[in-house]
């Protein structure tokens, strides 16, 4: 007599019994298996777990898209992924929220289609798209031509290289130019990869032929000549580490005000504070600069600078998504 069910299906491999007293025959063997039929009977309680997960899976797409639409109704800038709420509750936010005065800023994980994204574009949602999400160039130029049409706008941003590696990068320069001269805002940064800064300047030149604008950010002590970028009035982010080495602190501060002057609009991120007169040189030559933390108590002469650092208001297409992300 077999007791394990285990044992039992092993040696038979079989998935679903088929009675509740069986006996087969096993290498000339009668074998006979005791399975009473009440253990085939359903766990009910098992059930009711199901039923109730199921149940509150079906309601969460449902109770998610009211709280967005709430949240639109409230009057109030919003950000959510594509991939969190069902088309329709998307558009009805997104007209919601636009009414109202507000941006709806809508992150393309590549969830939705291009026809679902132009009709998201053309009823005012800003798109923020990347490399990572959507690559390709034709549905890109489509659904900023629905952004314009909404008085959105569509951002990209280029994680990879400039030259096609693979399936995993198939993006080329060369698209990265016509998404500039169609006027969509591009983003980059060279925090894993580093970028020629001659193809920043012929990407920001591109931009601005569309209208657009290229948005660098950058890690690490300034190189280059960024006569270029200036130009073109490139918005470039970056951090105190361009002022590392404090002998060259003069030269690189006299560099960056003669590139602002020209056009760059510079961004700095002050994480761990400098130096008085050097903060206030940069503030007074015409650079935005945001405190990554409060750095200073109220009778420090910081302060003031601080103050005065904030009243100048970040253009919201010269940063992706948040004013205070750097990639």
């Amino acid at each position: 007599m077999i007791k394990d069910k285990a044992v039992f299906f092993k040696l038979l491999d079989l998935t679903t019994p088929v009675g509740s007293a069986i006996c087969f025959e096993i290498l000339g063997c009668w074998i006979e298996f005791d399975w009473s039929e009440d253990e085939f009977k359903p766990d009910e309680d098992r059930l009711l777990m199901e039923n109730e997960k199921k149940k509150s899976a079906q309601e969460e797409p449902g109770r998610k898209t009211l709280e967005l639409l709430s949240s639109a109704a409230k009057g109030e800038d919003i950000t959510v992924r594509d991939d969190l709420y069902d088309f329709p509750g998307l558009l009805d936010a997104v007209r919601i929220c636009r009414r109202g005065g507000f941006r709806f800023r809508l992150i393309d994980s590549g969830e939705l289609d291009r026809f679902q994204l132009e009709w998201l574009a053309e009823a005012g949602a800003d798109i923020y798209s990347s490399d990572e999400a959507r690559a390709d160039l034709l549905d890109l130029e489509l659904v900023n031509t629905s952004c314009r049409r909404g008085g959105a706008v569509l951002a990209y941003f280029h994680h990879g290289p400039f030259e096609p590696e693979g399936d995993s990068h198939p993006f080329a320069f060369f698209s990265l130019l016509e998404m500039g001269r169609n006027g969509i805002y591009l983003h980059l940064t060279n925090r894993e990869r580093e970028r020629d800064i001659n193809r920043l300047g012929e990407l920001a030149y591109a931009c601005r032929r569309g209208k657009s604008w290229l948005v660098y950010y950058h890690q690490g002590a300034l190189e280059g000549s960024f006569e270029e970028l200036a130009r073109n009035g490139v918005w470039f982010h970056a951090t105190e580490k361009l002022f590392k080495k404090a002998e060259e602190r003069a030269l690189v501060l006299d560099r960056l005000k003669e590139a602002i002057s020209a056009g760059l609009r510079l961004v700095l991120h002050v994480e761990k504070g400098l130096d008085y007169s050097l903060l206030r040189d940069i503030i007074k030559a015409g650079s935005f600069v945001l405190f990554r933390s409060t750095l200073f108590d109220y009778r420090s002469p910081f302060k003031a600078l601080e103050r005065k650092a904030k009243q100048k208001k970040l253009d919201f297409r010269s940063y992706y998504l948040y004013p205070d992300f750097l990639p």
